[in-house]
């Protein structure tokens, strides 16, 4: 299946104006020109196919994302995997350590903080907000800032839940599923809604 025609643009300038039009004023012919301005400045040249594949095209995008949003990180390991459509606010309150993989699907608000040690594995469609607000009705569109501290070795099972203020000892898990609303100790495996303890880990 093909996505759009790529023609040389005469002028890339041009292409980046056009996408600061109204998105109903936008005629197929500017989507073009927009997504192709788009991977000339993702792959930093000019791309001179007849042909984009849409299956080429999300990898050259996602490889474009993770390399802009790897850099925009507070502090950040080595051999890093970063899953299609996650989504990282506030990445530069985000710190990771080596080895770290987050799966698809994967929200993380770091406004308040969040760090991830090294070896952690965040499976897909999980949540970890580090902002929260007030109980209070007429205090509530404040945001209150509580970092999310996520040790060693840790493995968070798939669509878990990491609420504000929530630390994460080393090499412990959480189950699938699992909302985790207070700090979890080192080598423990909780589960549940709200999380709770099940058993040790063995190492």
């Amino acid at each position: 299946m093909l996505l759009f025609s790529s023609q040389p643009s005469p002028n890339g300038k041009d292409d980046l104006e056009i996408a600061k039009k109204p998105l109903d004023l936008l005629h197929f012919s500017d989507l073009k020109k927009i997504i192709k301005a788009a991977l000339n400045l993702v792959l930093g040249k000019s791309i001179d196919l007849a042909y984009i594949p849409i299956s080429v095209f999300m990898k050259i995008y996602e490889k474009g994302k993770k390399r802009r949003l790897l850099a925009s990180l507070k502090s950040c390991g080595k051999n890093i995997f970063i899953g299609p459509q996650c989504v990282i606010r506030c990445p530069h309150h985000l710190e990771m350590g080596d080895n770290v993989c987050i799966n698809t699907f994967t929200h993380i608000f770091a406004d308040g903080g969040v760090k991830i040690g090294d070896n952690s594995l965040i499976s897909s469609n999980c949540s970890l907000g580090s902002i929260t607000h007030s109980i209070h009705s007429e205090k509530r569109h404040r945001i209150i800032h509580r970092p999310i501290e996520i040790g060693r070795n840790v493995w968070i099972g798939m669509g878990a839940v990491i609420l504000p203020g929530v630390s994460i000892g080393d090499h412990s898990i959480v189950g699938a599923g699992a909302v985790v609303t207070k700090n979890v100790p080192p080598k423990t495996v909780v589960v549940g809604n709200p999380a709770r303890f099940l058993k040790a880990v063995e190492l």
